[in-house]
Formats: C-alpha cells, structure tokens, sequence
C-alpha cells in the first residue's frame, strides 16, 4: 500500500488504533482526489466497492452520498482542519474530523476520519425526550418551558422583547375520564395537542404542563402595539382559534378551552410569576362561564396578595440572649385547613428556606400545624428533635382534633399552643401541648403570671417583645424564652461610651475595610498578626466552604493577593462583626450578615440599580450601633464609611435609605410594606423570596464553619 514495505508495520499500528475506536481512516490526494490510504474499518465499510475503486470519489464517496459536495468547499491550507456530520447509505450519522496534512511522499493531502455516532445520537435525543417532552403527548413540557423562558429573560430586562403566556385547561376534561376512561382522556389529549400545534400562531409554542393544562408562550416586539388595549384585541382574536368544542367519535359529552393569559415584562418577569398570575386569569375565565379567553388585571390578585408569597424566620432567644430557635413565618401562617385539601406549602417552604439537610445546629424550629405532617415521607424527612409543631388556641376543641394532635405527639413531634389570650384558653388543649406562646400585651400581666406558676412543667414563650422593658417585663411574669426584635434597642447612655478592649482589634478592622479609599493592608495584616485567635477565624472562614474558594490559603499575604481588595474587606469586615457583638445576642450578628447579603443579591434587580458592595456594607453596618450601644449618629462618626451609606443610615433620604426601610419591614414581616417595595422595583414575588432563601442558606453555611 502506500506506506510501501518499509512502512507496513506503521500502516498495520495505524489501522489497529482506528479500528479500535471504530473509526474509519482514509487519505486522499488534494485536487484529484486518488485515493491513498484506507484502515481496515474504511475498507470493511466500502466492501465490494474497495477492490475497484482508486479515487473516493469512486469508493468511499458512494458510502457516503454528498460528501464531494461538502469536501470540495473545504479549505486546503496546510494544517487546517474542519469538522462535519454526514449520513451513510445506511442512515448512519457519522462525525467526520478532516485535516490538511503532507503525505509520506511530501505533498499535500487530505485525511478523513469518520466515526459512526449513530447510537449516541440515539441515546442523546432519547435524553432529550425523557428530559425535555411529555411522554403522553410528545410536546415540550415544564421544564423545557422554564429553560425556554431562562433564554429570553435577558432580553425582556433589556426591553429588547415582550409576549405573552397562557395558561390552557380543557373544560369538563373530567367528565371524559370519568365516563369513559383514562384511555380515552388520554387519546383525547393527544388530539388536542395534534389540532393546536396545526394552528402556525401556536407551532413551536405549545407547552404540556400536566394534566389537561396547556401553557402557549408567545413573542412579539416592545413597540408593536400602540397600547395595551390594542394588544389585548389582537392576541383576543388569535386565542380564539383555539375556542371550539372538542370531540371524539363515539363519545356524546365534548371539552372546551379555557385561557388566561398574563403579559410579560407588565406582570412579572419570572415564569413562575407569569404562570401564578396566567392562572389567576384563567380562574376568571372559568368563573365566567368557561370556554373564552380572560386578560390578567391586578385587581385579580387582591386575595392573593399576602398570601403564600413571602417568607421570614423570626428568632426565639432564651433569657441569655442566646437563640433557642426560630419561627418559620409566610402569609399562610394560621389559615385554616379545609377538610379534604392538604396544604403543601408549609414544608416545602420550610425545606427551602432551611436547608434541612444542612442543619446541624441545635436550634428548634416552629412550624404550623398541618394534617400534612401525617404524610410518611414527611414524617421521615422532617427531624422530629428539631421541629415543634404550633397548634392555634382555641376556646373549644373537637374530639377529633384532639385525637389529631395526641397522634402527632405521641409520633415524637413537640407541640407548641400560640395565639393565647384571655378569651381562649384551654385547659384541655395546654395539656397536650410542650410550649405555650402568649403575646406580651395580649393577655392581663396577672393573669399570665398565674398562668405559668400553674403549668410550671409547660415553656413559656413571650412573643411580640419589641422593647427593653418588654422583655424584663416577661422575665418578671416567668417566662423562660421571649420572640422579637427587644434586642435591637440600643442601650446608650449621655456619654459616649468606650469600646470594650477586647473589641479593639475588631472596630480597628471594621474602620479600615469600611471605606472607599485605599486600605491599608500593611496595617491590617499587623492587627491580624497581633491576634492569633484572630487570624485563625479569617484563615478558617476563607477556607470554608460557603466562600467556594479554589484554593486553600494558608496564610494572611496569600489569602490578600487572591482575593483583592473588595472581596477582602468584605470578609474581614463580616469576621469583625463578629467580634464586635460577641456580647450581644446571636440574632444580631445574623440579621446583619442576612441583611447584608439580601441587599447584595438585590442591587442589581432594583431600579435603578445599586452598587452592590456599598449595599451589602449598609446592611452589615444597619444594626451595628446596637452592638457597641452606641447611636447611629456617634456610629458613622466614628466609622469612615461613604457619604452615601452615612446618609442612608442615619437619615431617611439617602441613596441606600429605602433599603434600610425594607431590612426592618422584612425583619418584621411586614408584607404590604414588602409587596409596595417588590412593585415599586419591578421585582417579582418568587424572586424576592428565592433571594432571601439564598441569603439565610449563606448564612447557615457561614455559622456552620464559625461553629465548627
């Protein structure tokens, strides 16, 4: 062969290593294309066709019907290579690598190899089906939706586009299943999706949710209507192609569509926002008499407002100050269950905004009764040694009820009763329960006093404590753990007072990384070096693993030179925080770095956008006064911060001040004031929320490593 004798054992290795991995080899010669080398699996592919052909144009190209075509637009530069994908005479796919390259002869030619991928094709677009369509009907389905939207979002943040999503539920769908049989549902559905997926508005747009519910996603340009009124008449009109009565042969009863749609960036810029208000739309619509296409307005949305939006964990501290545990707070926080429905929020949101597989502290968390918690798998997965469950008080309680809550107790769970008043206790209630939640001003101070001494083997817990007073006030009453925000009143005195020496070291670091001007890393690194507890906490919080560093640093110069100057001062500031407040409450050191990373999160979703680092300093710095029992005044005196966190923290028309405002309403779950700051930033409600779970997770991650 062309190797000649000299070079058969070469052209044998070759052919071995090719074939090895299925792969076809062959060489050609550049213009005339004579064919100079083909391995054994080349060969073998050809067959017959091997032992006449010289040229590939006369073998291999007849394995391959338009190879010529593609090989005569490649380009002959020497060392230039090309990649394509081309089917055999069998239907095979095939990647085919070429390479321009000298022959053993000196000149030019061209070598191709081809590998039959055929089965990874396969396998890929079987993937793609499992992953991305729905199983029943082959359209695209949830996922495949929320992946579409992910690739649009920049561009509607941008106002570089606009649409529309609605929501399609088939009316009387059950009727057909119920009479007829989930065969027939199902043929039924099948030919749904085959009759819209033929109208050209809704090809390529048509989404299976579950169900009989059908979601459409559709574009259009920012400036292509005059107004929203001429918007809603145009998509109207197309919608209702969609409106007519669906049958099937042999079945008397028929389906009709329902449609709400929601507009996209007008009422949210998420699709789990535009599916919740997409289907407020359609409650309309089926409230109306089913069958038509129904807009969203906001005026839908009054009941859902507060509800079910919002998240916030409110802490529970023992007489110390340190933090006994938390309570998991949401709109739905004591709504009533209505028989035969099961209220999926409560531990989901819980898992969520907790992390349950990461916690490893020792605190409780409080949690909403719900008949979910009868449920195995939630029974398993929800660690009865760190959740109590709240039960609300009641004057009166059914047999049925009780025998509710006795099973829940007697499956290991602890039970707290809240909401206790002077009008609803119960004696009977008191005893099941572990712990007994009673409002500070809610109750006569007498009657609680009395209250507790007569329940003594009971843990009382004052809520609503909000003041200094407050919370002596509950100690005097017998309370043993108290819930609020009493330790976010400073105690200052006429003077200003000195700080602590053994802060010294911690407000010097706090001076020097709050700043916008050069830091001084020189003197930095010699407080550090001062204090060996102190540079094992930077060491160790660096190392960890909520900062996601790639490498290790083992030493304070290293750990300056990877980080630069803003990732560094953030951290520093965050461990001198710590140190700052070490006397203080927990929960202090909390809110502040749940603040601090909230805003981060944030600023660059508000409008108009903030600088994130300033952000995140404003909300670290918001409670630091506390800590040092200072006001805030004497605070950013004292601290060298930028005008603009100055202003905002201490006055009401800063740059940063309307974020200072919403710190304190989202501490004190104040979700109308949350909702007009959401709509005042274009935010939507799920976007809020994940954010704020990603600030509480960072912030678990970053306890965990300072508790370790």
């Amino acid at each position: 062969m062309i190797f000649g004798k000299k070079r058969s054992q070469a052209e044998q290795l070759l052919s071995s290593i090719f074939c090895a991995y299925n792969a076809d080899v062959i060489v050609v010669r550049t213009g005339n294309c004579e064919l100079l080398y083909a391995n054994e699996c080349a060969r073998t592919h050809m067959r017959a066709i091997w032992a006449e052909a010289t040229t590939c144009k006369d073998g291999y190209a007849h394995v391959f019907p338009g190879l010529c075509n593609i090989c005569a637009k490649l380009d002959d530069t020497l060392g230039r290579s090309s990649n394509f994908e081309i089917k055999d005479i069998n239907d095979h796919l095939y990647t085919v690598m070429t390479n321009s390259i000298l022959w053993a002869d000196n000149k030019p030619a061209r070598v191709f190899i081809a590998r039959d991928i055929q089965q990874e094709h396969t396998d890929k677009e079987r993937l793609y089906s499992l992953a991305y369509l729905d199983q029943l009907t082959g359209a695209p389905n949830r996922q495949k939706l929320k992946e579409d939207f992910e690739s649009i979002a920049q561009d509607i943040e941008s106002g570089r586009t606009s649409g529309l999503m609605s929501i399609m539920d088939l009316d009387y769908f059950k009727v057909i299943n119920d009479t007829y049989g989930h065969n027939a549902g199902d043929v039924m559905l099948k030919r749904l999706t085959e009759h819209l997926q033929r109208v050209e508005a809704f090809k390529g747009h048509l989404y299976r949710l579950g169900g009989d519910e059908f979601v459409l996603l559709l574009l259009d340009q920012p400036n292509q209507f005059d107004s929203m009124e001429a918007r809603v008449a145009y998509y109207g009109e197309l919608l209702k192609k969609a409106l007519v009565s669906y049958t099937m042969p042999n079945i008397e009863d028929k389906c009709s569509l329902s449609m709400g749609v929601a507009f996209f960036p007008q009422h949210g810029g998420t699709s789990s926002e535009l599916l919740r208000k997409a289907d407020i739309a359609l409650y309309q619509a089926k409230a109306a008499g089913r069958n038509r296409v129904t807009f969203f307005e906001d005026k839908f949305d009054r009941a859902q407002k507060f509800k079910n939006i919002y998240i916030n964990i409110e802490p529970i501290l023992i007489k110390s100050g340190r933090t006994f545990g938390y309570e998991l707070l949401d709109g739905t926080s004591g709504v009533k269950e209505r028989d035969g429905v099961v209220n999926l929020s409560e531990f989901n949101r819980t898992l969520d905004a907790l992390g349950l597989t990461e916690i490893e502290n020792k605190a409780k968390y409080f949690i909403s009764f719900t008949k979910q918690l009868f449920s195995g798998v939630v029974q398993k997965n929800l660690p009865k040694d760190k959740f109590v469950i709240q039960i609300h008080a009641s004057a009166s309680c059914s047999e049925s009820e009780m025998l509710l809550y006795r099973q829940l107790h007697a499956s290991g769970y602890l039970l707290a009763l809240t909401g206790v008043n002077d009008g609803n206790i119960n004696r009977v209630l008191l005893d099941v329960v572990d712990y007994c939640k009673i409002e500070i001003n809610g109750m006569n101070g007498t009657l609680q006093k009395s209250l507790i001494m007569q329940n003594s083997k009971k843990t009382f817990i004052a809520t609503g404590v909000s003041t200094k007073e407050e919370y002596e006030s509950a100690q005097r009453r017998g309370f043993k753990l108290f819930q609020g925000y009493f330790f976010e009143q400073p105690v200052v005195t006429k003077t200003t007072k000195d700080i602590d020496p053994l802060k010294t070291n911690y407000y010097r670091l706090l001076q020097l990384t709050s700043t916008d001007d050069y830091v001084d890393f020189q003197e930095i690194s010699a407080i550090i070096s001062t204090d060996v507890a102190l540079s094992y906490k930077l060491l160790k919080l660096l190392n960890s693993a909520a900062m996601g560093l790639r490498s290790k640093m083992s030493s304070i110069p290293m750990a300056v030179a990877y980080l630069g100057e803003e990732n560094l001062k953030k951290w520093i500031a965050m461990l001198a925080l710590q140190g700052v407040a070490a006397d203080k409450p927990t929960e202090l050191v909390r809110l502040s770095l749940i603040r601090a990373r909230f805003g981060e999160l944030l600023a660059p979703l508000l409008r108009p956008k903030r600088d994130p680092r300033h952000v995140f300093l404003t909300g670290m710095l918001s409670l630091l006064h506390i800590a040092l029992d200072k006001t805030k005044e004497e605070l950013v005196s004292e601290i060298p911060v930028a005008d603009d966190i100055r202003e905002s923290l201490v006055g009401k028309d800063g740059i940063y001040s309307d974020i200072v405002a919403f710190f304190g309403h989202y501490d004190y779950s104040n979700w109308e004031e949350i909702t007009r700051f959401a709509e005042e930033h274009a935010i939507s409600c799920d976007t809020l929320n994940e954010t704020y779970i990603s600030a509480v997770k960072w912030y678990n991650d970053l306890n965990h490593t300072s508790e370790s």
